[in-house]
């Protein structure tokens, strides 16, 4: 069972869209929270200086927990207690961060200053080795993804975008592939998004603009009687692989998955070993 730590409003919401699958364990950290064995109710402060300070200890309440853990949080003033939180467990667990990023020119001022910091800060940490990976995803590039839909669903579906498409991609890690490339990724590249791609016309939709990926690995998920009755499908999948690729130096893996849908699905996973800097983009100086 892997572990899914929630912190703040975001956090907590995104954590709790995991819980329809049995295969997680979920914990939620905010402020006004009834306490109990998976709920912490962290005390409310006025500054983010503060919130990191005199942050409790969680001890007890991580007693627990081991094994793989995903972190989750964005940046409310509550994820200013971050790093502070990871390190009481970061001896005992494989640490993987989830940074959900909002629509920032729509936030505050210091909403706005604390994502600076926070989505800096948790890359470093990811990219030096001390977190096993960090993902990223964007809010406005989820509401192109998920299209026009009532003002109180909006999060609720961008939540379960992620969470549905997160399981999904640890379910065919840990399932018997029909064919596979899949290698160890690169070790450098520990900064990543998910993406999904229409198998029709070969569009791919990020769930973050991530900069210069490195490694793209895809996950085919196929119906049973596609697999069995196709014989364009392997060709159509080499042909879409090549257009995904888009430049020599970006490695490509794939996986094929019998599936009990009615059409295919696929989802990808995109690494790349850069730091995302909102106001320098590396893929648009550099020719590839």
């Amino acid at each position: 069972m892997k572990t899914i730590i929630g912190l703040g409003t975001a956090g907590c919401n995104i954590a709790a869209s995991f819980s329809k699958y049995p295969q997680y364990k979920i914990y939620k950290i905010n402020k006004g929270l009834q306490s109990s064995k998976d709920c912490f109710d962290f005390p409310e402060f006025k500054t983010l200086e503060e919130y990191e300070k005199k942050c409790p200890s969680f001890k007890k309440f991580f007693r627990y927990v081991k094994g793989d853990v995903l972190f989750i949080t964005s940046c409310g003033k509550i994820s200013a207690a971050s790093l502070r939180i990871l390190e009481q467990i970061r001896h005992k667990c494989n640490i993987s961060v989830l940074y959900a990023r909002p629509d920032c020119s729509l936030l505050p001022a210091l909403k706005v200053k604390n994502n600076n910091v926070i989505f800096g800060v948790l890359q470093e940490y990811a990219r030096s080795g001390l977190f096993k990976r960090i993902y990223l995803v964007d809010n406005v590039e989820l509401s192109k993804i998920i299209g026009d839909v009532p003002l109180r669903e909006i999060h609720t579906q961008m939540n379960e975008l992620i969470s549905s498409t997160m399981h999904m991609i640890n379910v065919f890690k840990h399932s018997k592939s029909e064919i596979d490339t899949f290698d160890e990724t690169l070790d450098s590249a520990r900064i990543s998004t998910f993406s999904l791609v229409s198998y029709e016309g070969g569009e791919e939709k990020l769930f973050f603009d991530l900069d210069i990926p490195r490694d793209k690995c895809y996950y085919y998920g196929v119906p049973e009687e596609m697999l069995k009755t196709d014989g364009t499908l392997m060709k159509n999948i080499s042909e879409q692989l090549k257009i995904l690729k888009q430049y020599d130096k970006i490695k490509v893996s794939y996986g094929i998955y019998s599936t009990s849908y009615d059409t295919p699905y696929i989802y990808g996973l995109l690494n790349s070993s850069v730091v995302q800097n909102d106001n320098f983009r590396l893929d648009k100086e550099i020719n590839l």
